[in-house]
């Protein structure tokens, strides 16, 4: 397990055992490390250019061979790989790039070490430990960087033994240290890594329950859309309930008095519904309900809200409607109940609706309970009047609101 048993990996090659989380981190690092790999290689050219003023004060004698070197090889071949990590191909190719830029960088080095003739040369050993220090601090891959730098560990020892006049004791010193530096730039790297990939899990853990979280909360916000939707709405006849009724005729006449815009209340009842329970059964009464709900429905504008205000009675919003055009919704409802035949388990049921119809004129207010019994005061005198029939406010039976003109018609 790996870190605080975030994953388990291999410890050396610090690869996910999962080759998709594998894949995203190897993204991820690439997109990461990308910066960092264009700087690296500009400035290792410009430095491996610039220590060309050294070969010619220091080893003057090597200075066309060193310049050979660094010029038309190394620096040429880094600013070349340098402008493919602008391309696709070298997102594809991107270890093989930075394997022959660190081979030809480091074998340039020994090459200098070696061949000349001059004992001096080895002077650029230090140089060899600074390339050796370019792998661990900048190659962003654990396994890359070891492999490049036991190369060039091996590539120096071989060279140095074959190719070199230098004392056993100096190979030996130069060997050693240079052994020290893989193992200390080995362990440099690989904890590097590890953090990088313990840093890659713990952003994508954060990631993950961030959008489960969002989930959550956008599932919630959604349950409560709907528990507030649920609660507004009737369950028998999907219409309005009287909860939401009430507070619809709140706004509605809020926006009447500013606008000045009229607006009309319908109260329908069923007449003697009370005998369609008694004589077919609730179940047969609630269907219905269910069809005179439907018949509304059909009836009314899409911006009207029609509601069930109670048992057999409904009540209907309609907003921005005068007088003359309430009382012709009320008599289209009424003629409509009373033309519907509803078919119920094989028996066929007939009624009638008495209504009550009240009204505002443009910028006329009144509180809602008054609004709603006016309207209920209309339905009582269409119901005392013999039922199926509609019927509009009478003033005489409550006191008119302020600035309200309202007719007395009766139909």
């Amino acid at each position: 397990m790996f870190m605080s048993n975030t994953y388990p990996f291999k410890m050396l090659a610090l690869a996910f055992p999962d080759r998709v989380l594998e894949k995203a981190f190897q993204q991820d690092y690439f997109e990461k490390t990308l910066l960092q790999v264009r700087l690296t290689l500009v400035f290792a050219a410009i430095l491996y250019s610039l220590f060309g003023i050294l070969d010619y004060f220091v080893i003057p004698e090597t200075r066309n061979y060193a310049w050979f070197i660094r010029f038309v090889v190394v620096s040429p071949l880094l600013l070349l790989i340098y402008s493919l990590t602008f391309t696709h191909f070298y997102r594809k190719w991107m270890r093989s790039c930075l394997f022959i830029a660190g081979i030809v960088s480091g074998a340039g080095i020994v090459c200098m070490i070696v061949l000349p003739p001059s004992p001096g040369n080895h002077l650029y050993y230090s140089g060899v430990l600074l390339c050796d220090l370019f792998y661990f601090v900048f190659v962003p891959d654990f396994l890359l960087a070891s492999l490049l730098s036991w190369i060039l560990f091996i590539l120096y020892i071989a060279m140095v033994v074959f190719f070199s006049h230098i004392s056993p004791a100096a190979l030996m010193n130069n060997s050693s240290a240079f052994f020290a530096f893989n193992v200390a730039g080995m362990i440099a790297s690989h904890s590097f890594e590890r953090y990088m990939r313990s840093d890659f899990m713990q952003r994508r853990i954060i990631q993950e329950r961030t959008e489960e979280l969002k989930k959550a909360l956008q599932d919630v916000e959604k349950a409560r859309r709907k528990a507030e939707d649920l609660s507004q709405i009737d369950p028998l006849t999907s219409l309005f309930n009287r909860r939401y009724f009430f507070s619809a005729v709140e706004k509605e006449l809020a926006r009447n008095l500013r606008n000045r815009h009229c607006i009309a209340l319908i109260m329908l009842d069923l007449d003697h519904f009370k005998r369609v329970n008694d004589t077919h059964g609730h179940r047969v009464g609630d269907m219905v309900l269910q069809e005179v709900a439907e018949k509304i429905r059909d009836t009314l504008r899409t911006t009207d809200t029609p509601c069930r205000y109670g048992g057999e009675e409904f009540a209907i919003l309609l907003p921005e409607t005068d007088y003359e055009a309430a009382v012709s919704t009320g008599m289209r409802l009424q003629q409509g109940i009373e033309a519907m035949e509803i078919v119920c388990y094989e028996k066929t049921i007939s009624l009638t609706a008495s209504i009550g119809v009240a009204s505002l004129g443009e910028g006329d207010f009144v509180e809602s309970d008054v609004l709603v019994e006016m309207a209920d005061q209309a339905l009582y005198e269409a119901k005392e009047a013999g039922r199926n029939q509609v019927k509009s406010w009478n003033p005489e039976r409550i006191p008119a609101p302020r600035n309200t003109q309202l007719p007395l018609d009766v139909y």
